[in-house]
Order: C-alpha cells, then structure tokens, then sequence
C-alpha cells in the first residue's frame, strides 16, 4: 500500500471516505485499498494491488455446514427407524433358525426326563419282578440301551446349539462391522465433498468512474478515446487454484464495438486467498457512438454488453489438473 497519511493529521480529506468510488472521485490524489477497507493520500489503483496473495482459508460458509449436518441427521434418523421397523416384520416371518429347532428338542427331551424321574420308583419295583422273569431280562437291558443313545444323542445336541450360537454371534459381529463400514464411508464422502465441493469465487472491483467529460472533450477533436485502470480483487475460497492464462473482451453498445480488454500476462488466483490484478480497459467509441454513449449516461440507461472469452488450467498446489 502507498503511504496513509495518519489519523492525527484532520486535514486529510482522503481519510474521510469510506466506499471506493467516493474515495477515487474525491481527488487525484487519493485511492482506495481493498485490503484495509480505508480511503489513503496519493497513488493509484496500483498501490492496492497485492503483492503476494493473502490467505483466507477454505470451506464452506458456516450456514452450509450446519444445513448439510442437518440433513445427515435427518436422513440417519429415517435410516434406523425404517430398518427397525422391517427387521420387525422380519423377524416375526423369518422361520425359526437351527439353534432354536435344537432348543426346542432340548426342552422337550427335559420334559421327558422329568417324566421318567416320577416313574424310576415304579421302573425299580417292576425291574424287581422283571428279575424274577427271565423273558423280560433282555427287554429291560435293550431299553437301558435306548436311554444310554438318547443321553449321548441330547449331549451332541447341546454342543450342535453351542456351536449355532457361536455362527449366528459371529454373523452379527459381521453385520455390525458391515454397517459401521458403510456409515464411516458416508460420513468420509460427505466431508469431503464439503471440502472439494466448488464454489464461485467472489470479487471485488474499485475503479473510477468512466471520464465521460475526457470523452466529450475529445469528441471535439474526432477522436473520442479513454483507458483506465481497474482493480479487481478475486476471492478464491475452493481448495483448487485457476490460472488464467489468456483472455479477452469485447464491448459492445447498442450492438456496436466501442472498447476492448486482453489480458497481457498469466495471472493465477490461487486455493484459498485473495488475489488482486489491475486490468486496463481501453474505450475507443466513433464521434456518432461517443454522442450516443453520453445520452444515455444523461438519461442513467448506459448499458454495456460484454463478450468475453477466458482460457485457463485448474491447479493442485504447483501442477495443473
């Protein structure tokens, strides 16, 4: 920045205007700078252009942030509650599984025993007179055979359910892993989305007013002309830069040419700063059109067509995409 005049000095008429253009049209000596927002003694637009970028960081604005948030909340909530719902109804169609078949043949095998637990009295009175009859002794050998197989088949029933229960234990750890993965990924993708996600840039531009007297007075001499300088401050929040590598306008007034612009050298905005070009305008309206520009500036219906044409490269840190 050119050197501000200080704040003790009253005087200053500069220090005393607040926007851009009431800053330019104060004086030739006073000029308006972007990065402090405040009106300073002598220079030009030049003495506002940065040197270097100034950092502003990325991301998106706070409002976006907490409206994505919402609606990830939202939309977890209808998540869980449908899926609570369907397992529901699921389940209550679902045909019981093995371990529950196996726990059911269980139960009714224990049902038997207690059975046979209040007859053993009457089994060992009937055993007693059994011995007595050698016909019986073979069927009663032959049943305590059956009992013998029907302990050993109950034993390898409970270890066929212990193990069911260790298969379906370790399908639901799979399941859970499974949902974690898949919340994890979505959580990660809306992140950076909001990270990536591209954002129109913002600008500023301070320049003086078109000179349109300077315009009049050289309509006198046939050669209406007027160049001037603009400051245009580019605010690039992305995490992608764009370097501008060739440009030009044309501009047009009631369907006639009457100025240009063209960019003479690469210029870059770079990922999360703000970047300053000075851009000059060159307005060269014919001795008719200059008439026609300065009526309609009289009657505040000055409208311009610009038709512009930009090439450039998006870049990650030093290389292009």
């Amino acid at each position: 920045d050119a050197a501000a005049i200080p704040d003790s000095v009253q005087w200053d008429a500069c220090a005393t205007h607040k926007d851009c253009d009431s800053c330019l049209n104060a004086s030739v000596a006073c000029h308006f700078c972007k990065s402090d927002f405040q009106c300073h003694a002598i220079g030009s637009p030049y003495g506002c252009a940065r040197q270097d970028p100034q950092y502003v960081g990325y991301g998106p604005p706070p409002s976006v942030v907490i409206a994505v948030l919402c609606l990830m909340v939202t939309l977890t909530c209808c998540f869980c509650g449908i899926s609570a719902i369907c397992s529901v109804f699921c389940r209550a169609k679902k045909p019981p599984s093995r371990r529950a078949e196996l726990a059911a043949v269980l139960d009714k095998d224990k049902r038997k025993k207690k059975k046979k637990k209040k007859t053993t009295l009457r089994d060992d009175e009937e055993r007693t007179e059994a011995q007595r009859q050698p016909l019986l002794l073979e069927e009663i050998r032959e049943g305590e055979v059956r009992l013998f197989e029907n302990e050993v088949d109950q034993a390898s029933l409970e270890r066929l359910r212990t193990r069911y229960e260790h298969e379906e234990r370790q399908f639901n750890w799979q399941a859970f892993a499974a949902r974690v993965t898949w919340l994890t990924a979505l959580i990660s993708m809306t992140v950076l989305a909001l990270m990536f996600y591209p954002r129109m840039p913002d600008y500023n531009v301070c320049n003086r007013e078109f000179e349109w007297e300077s315009i009049l007075h050289s309509i006198m001499g046939l050669e209406p002309k007027v160049e001037y300088q603009v400051l245009v401050s580019v605010i690039n929040e992305n995490r992608f830069g764009f370097v501008l590598e060739s440009g030009r306008a044309d501009i047009y007034h009631n369907s006639t040419l009457v100025g240009k612009w063209e960019l003479d050298k690469p210029w870059e905005a770079k990922a999360g700063s703000i970047s300053d070009v000075i851009a000059g305008i060159n307005i060269q309206p014919g001795y008719s059109e200059g008439i026609a520009l300065w009526r309609d500036f009289s009657r505040n219906e000055l409208i311009f067509r610009i038709n512009a044409t930009i090439m450039g490269s998006i870049t990650w840190g030093r290389h292009k995409v």
